[in-house]
């Protein structure tokens, strides 16, 4: 009988050294740690690795304590650590909704089975965690030489061996806009398994798809009507480039929410792919510039942020972020999922994706690996913001840029209509400010696809 695990590098883990990571979030509960079975059963679900749950209360982690607290080790019977330890994990990093180990190891090097085993617990655990799509993994030898690099999805890890007919098909993700259209929301489809050596046949597959009506209630498609693909895809370096038809620029959607719901669909469904990291759009085999509001000249990358659904167990809440455009002078809107939970408001879980926003598809980020803001209150729908000194730009226009975008996304909430900023000890202006029209963008015509 063939057992179906993946066939990658070891990865050993010593929690010891001093790590990079974002700040302390709230762990979805219970946390699902993923240990190695010490009686290995390939017939069962459980029977090569299994998840232990742990309460952890109401104390807000990071991803590095969070994998301290799994070093630690079981403490569940039948369980054991699936590495050894002579690694170091010396980094560890949030990007949009992939999570990034980067480790150093000795030269000791088990066998190919504790491999994988090493690296499913690891991928599986990340995967628990809210937010966390995909998992990247960098082994260097001790002496800095790159050994292994590899990016896992969920689809990657298959744990159990459940007969030949199941090994010929596989899952894939697609992504579909909510009946609101506010948000993507994911469906699985199994297929034949793809030949993972032609990444264009595959993507070729998952768009045909997509071009079809979702299956699941409450989901609709985000492509306009009469889409169809025209040439064959590509995929060089990591970019796949797709050929639509007249009618995916012709029928495009008139609102900017459903303008990024549109793009992401394809975007977020392709990069499912491994070896596939972005998607350049085309419309009769012109490039296309600009959708309608947003800028397409160079690739979009997957991202996570609009990805529902919203767990409302959870605190998570629909919230919009108001995001300079690549020039840096006028607002887009971008619809996220954000989380406020215990203490936490919903306009501080707003700010702080606002805050850890990194520049994507056209958007730039006024306050990439800026601190959070000191405090934030809202009373009679005023919200008082209080930043440490000198958290916004310096320079004049980037400064202003900036306060726009701290003003136009906390006054997105219905709870808020001004804001009140201070700028370390100083009044940012004499009055609470509202947003004003003039502040985002608007397309300036509807000019056909560039040669």
């Amino acid at each position: 009988m063939k057992r179906c695990i993946p066939l990658f590098l070891l990865v050993t883990l010593l929690l010891s050294a001093c790590v990079e990571t974002e700040q302390s979030v709230e762990p979805i509960q219970p946390v699902s740690f993923y240990y190695r079975t010490i009686e290995t059963d390939f017939t069962a679900q459980d029977g090569v690795i299994r998840a232990e749950t742990r309460d952890l209360g109401q104390k807000r982690y990071s991803d590095k304590e969070l994998f301290e607290l799994y070093c630690q080790g079981p403490q569940s019977d039948g369980l054991t650590l699936p590495f050894s330890q002579d690694t170091e994990l010396t980094s560890i990093v949030r990007r949009g909704g992939t999570l990034e180990l980067k480790l150093t190891r000795s030269a000791y090097s088990p066998s190919e089975f504790d491999h994988s085993l090493a690296y499913a617990c690891l991928a599986k655990t990340a995967f628990g965690l809210d937010g966390v799509y995909k998992v990247l993994i960098e082994v260097r030898t001790r002496g800095g030489a790159l050994e292994d690099s590899v990016l896992l999805s969920e689809n990657d890890i298959l744990l159990y061996d459940s007969g030949e007919e199941q090994q010929k098909n596989q899952d894939v993700t697609l992504y579909y806009a909510d009946e609101a259209g506010m948000l993507l929301l994911t469906e699985k489809r199994t297929v034949p398994s793809m030949n993972r050596q032609d990444l264009a046949q595959s993507a070729q597959l998952l768009l045909e798809l997509l071009l079809s009506s979702p299956r699941s209630g409450g989901m609709q498609m985000a492509l306009p009507p009469g889409t169809a693909i025209l040439d064959d895809l590509s995929v060089e370096n990591g970019i796949c480039t797709v050929d639509f038809n007249d009618d995916f620029y012709a029928n495009r959607p008139e609102a900017e929410q459903a303008e990024q719901l549109t793009l992401l669909s394809v975007v977020n469904t392709l990069c499912e792919l491994d070896g596939i990291k972005q998607v350049q759009f085309y419309v009769q085999g012109k490039k296309l510039p600009v959708y309608v509001w947003l800028n397409l000249s160079e690739p979009w990358t997957m991202d996570s942020a609009p990805v529902g659904p919203i767990r409302e167990e959870l605190g998570e809440f629909a919230g919009t972020l108001c995001l300079p455009d690549s020039s840096g002078e006028l607002l887009h809107r971008l619809t996220v999922r954000a989380r406020a939970r215990g203490i936490t408001s919903r306009e501080e879980a707003l700010l702080s994706v606002l805050f850890s926003r990194a520049p994507q598809n056209g958007m730039a980020a006024p306050f990439s690996g800026a601190t959070a803001p000191l405090s934030v209150t809202t009373s009679n729908h005023v919200c008082t913001v209080r930043l440490s000194e000198q958290t916004l730009p310096a320079d004049r226009i980037s400064r202003e840029i900036a306060i726009r975008s701290i003003v136009a996304t906390l006054c997105s909430l219905p709870e808020v209509d001004t804001v009140l900023l201070h700028d370390g000890t100083v009044f940012v202006s004499d009055a609470p400010l509202a947003p004003s029209d003039d502040w985002f963008y608007a397309p300036a015509g509807q000019d056909e696809p560039e040669a």
